[in-house]
Parts: structure tokens; C-alpha cells; sequence
């Protein structure tokens, strides 16, 4: 039985970069662009359309931004969304991870990169590029805050578990499908993980993760 590929869209506002990607992730067996979208409205609506198993996003396009793009595609899809941009600024990083990011690499990430990112977003994970981790990880606020309680030794071996998937980007709901409890459960552990760890937004929770190398970067 032939392994099913995995279903790109691939969103920018500049061809000649669009039809690059295309001609990168098509040389790959395992991957399929299955379109394209030129603006931010368009990515939406080929989202809907497509159903794509992974987005590839700029942040900045005509009509929309791709972060406000991102949130109405994880609204109402499974679709997972993998940022590259120029855009390295601090502020920008924290915003779009918050929004649910998949994954966020710099536009001078090697090919290989790339394509290691598509694999890992696709199998669950979360992924940054080396320049966006180190960003996130030394956040002066996050960085001085109650550093006494910031030890994953603190937590309880379900704590972890849900700490994990947390940092991976899942949802609440797919946490508890995951280790079939119930959101509510889910929602107590991640509100005792965020006490224990001195942590107060999840943007915060995958600093963390990234300070102690529990997430990827390419």
C-alpha cells in the first residue's frame, strides 16, 4: 500500500519564491503542493478548499497578514502552519507561536531545513530555526522570572506528559485525545504546570521547552 504524500500549500506574495518552494518540496516522495495562494484572504480560502496536511506562510502579504491568516485556518482545520519570513523581530516570534505556529524558520533556511521542517510539523512536532530559538529562549522577562520554580523535576510524570505535548504545539482537546482524559483534566494539569514552572501564556511554556531542548530547531 502506497504511503499517502503530504498535502502543501504553500503561501506568499512573490512568485519567482513560490514556484522555488514548489520545485524543492515536489523533488521530495513524500510531499505534494497542492496549490498556492498569492495574499492572505487566498491562503484562507485555499485552505478551505484544499485541506492541505501543512501550510507554508509568509507574515507579511497584501490583504492580510499571515498570523490573522494562520488563526482562521486552525480555527476550522487540522491543517498545521509553518512560518518563513524575513521577520525575526522578538515581538513578532512570541505573537505568531501564540497563535498556534507549527513552526517558524528564517527565509535563508538551507533546502534540507525546510524539508525536515515540513516532516516535523506533519508528525506533530514544533520546530524553529536555530536564529527564531534562540530569540524565544532569552527573553529577558521570561529569563528572571521566579527561577526558583522553573524545574520540570517539580512536575508529576502525567504533568510531563502533558507539558509535552503543550510545547508541541497541541491543543487542548488533542491533549486529552492524546492520553484519553478529558479537556477539563487536561486544562488542571496545564494550569498546575504553569504554576509550578512560574509560566503564565504558552509562548512562555515553549521558551521553556526550547531553553531545555525539548523542541526541535533545524
Amino acid at each position: 500500500m502506497t504511503k499517502e504524500k503530504i498535502k502543501v500549500l504553500i503561501a506568499d506574495d512573490h512568485t519567482i519564491l513560490r514556484q522555488g518552494l514548489r520545485r524543492i518540496l515536489e523533488s521530495e516522495p513524500d510531499m505534494d503542493v497542492v496549490g498556492e495562494a498569492a495574499n492572505g484572504v487566498d491562503a484562507v480560502k485555499r485552505a478551505k478548499q484544499l485541506e492541505p496536511d501543512v501550510v507554508i506562510m509568509d507574515i507579511s502579504m497584501p490583504d492580510q497578514d499571515g498570523i490573522e491568516s494562520m488563526r482562521q485556518i486552525v480555527k476550522s482545520l487540522a491543517s498545521r502552519v509553518l512560518f518563513l519570513t524575513v521577520h525575526l523581530e522578538h515581538q513578532v516570534i512570541s505573537e505568531a507561536v501564540s497563535a498556534g505556529a507549527a513552526g517558524y524558520l528564517a527565509k535563508d533556511s538551507l533546502d534540507q531545513e525546510l524539508i525536515s521542517a515540513v516532516r516535523t510539523v506533519m508528525q506533530g512536532g514544533t520546530v524553529f530555526s536555530p536564529s527564531v530559538s534562540k530569540r524565544l529562549a532569552e527573553s529577558s522577562r521570561f529569563a528572571t522570572k521566579n527561577p526558583a520554580a522553573r524545574s520540570l523535576e517539580t512536575l508529576t510524570s502525567r504533568e510531563r506528559e502533558v507539558f509535552l505535548l503543550l510545547a508541541e504545539g497541541k491543543s487542548t482537546s488533542e491533549v486529552a485525545t492524546s492520553l484519553f482524559v478529558s479537556p477539563k483534566t487536561v486544562h488542571t494539569h496545564r494550569h498546575h504546570i504553569m504554576d509550578k514552572l512560574g509560566l503564565r501564556t504558552t509562548t512562555e511554556l515553549i521558551r521553556f521547552a526550547l531553553r531545555q531542548g525539548l523542541i526541535k530547531a533545524v
